[in-house]
């Protein structure tokens, strides 16, 4: 797979916007218009915008940084879009959408290669929509993410933290933290009851809390 044949080619699909990819600006008039007055035709070009943004980001860092395979990328651009889509509806400043896109993307990165690089085993799965909340969420899709977290760190925190807790509560809580499973489907995963997933993840919130490599980041998840 060529990345700059790739690149090109979104160059020329970006051509159906009205805007520039960088023009956030507009971008953001675009969506804060589409939010007043929904349309079809509103609607495909937020998602355009949002689909050549996470891709060209992703395409410049491959291209940047040797070492990439090409299912790499196809998985962490589906993996960033469904994020974004997950997230618009708690974003609350609707006139930065296009630097929310923008940290979300850098933030998965850095998520991207920090899980690439480090030696820790952990079950893999798809990510799939999580909308649950109300208990404790270490590593929410929030309305903005902040970009002074470390991400690298807070990932080894998690993991140790992880394994620290109780054998019957590692896969709930990889599924959830690591994975951001819903609580529906880690349910359908483990065999387990609804009430029984909450009560699981209930215990492994009370533990993190008072997990010392856990503590420094208690202000970005609380």
């Amino acid at each position: 797979m060529s990345y700059h044949l790739d690149l090109h080619s979104l160059d020329e699909l970006a051509l159906g916007l009205p805007f520039g990819l960088d023009a956030c600006a507009d971008v953001n008039t675009a969506y804060s218009a589409h939010l007043r007055s929904p349309t079809t035709e509103s609607a495909k070009l937020v998602d355009l915008w949002t689909y050549c943004f996470i891709r060209r980001y992703y395409l410049m860092k491959f291209i940047r940084e040797n070492g990439f395979q090409s299912c790499e990328l196809e998985s962490v651009v589906e993996q960033t879009y469904r994020k974004v889509e997950r997230g618009r509806k708690r974003l609350k400043q609707h006139n930065r959408y296009a630097q929310w896109v923008s940290v979300v993307c850098k933030n998965n990165f850095i998520n991207f290669v920090t899980r690439r690089s480090h030696v820790i085993t952990l079950d893999a799965t798809a990510m799939i929509s999580d909308s649950d909340g109300d208990l404790f969420e270490l590593m929410p899709e929030s309305e903005w993410v902040d970009p002074s977290v470390d991400a690298g760190m807070l990932y080894v925190a998690l993991a140790r933290a992880i394994e620290d807790l109780p054998q019957f509560l590692h896969h709930v809580a990889r599924m959830r933290f690591v994975e951001q499973l819903s609580y529906e489907e880690i349910g359908r995963l483990t065999g387990h009851s609804l009430a029984t997933v909450r009560a699981y993840i209930h215990k492994v919130c009370t533990r993190f809390r008072r997990d010392p490599g856990l503590r420094e980041f208690k202000s970005w998840y609380e």
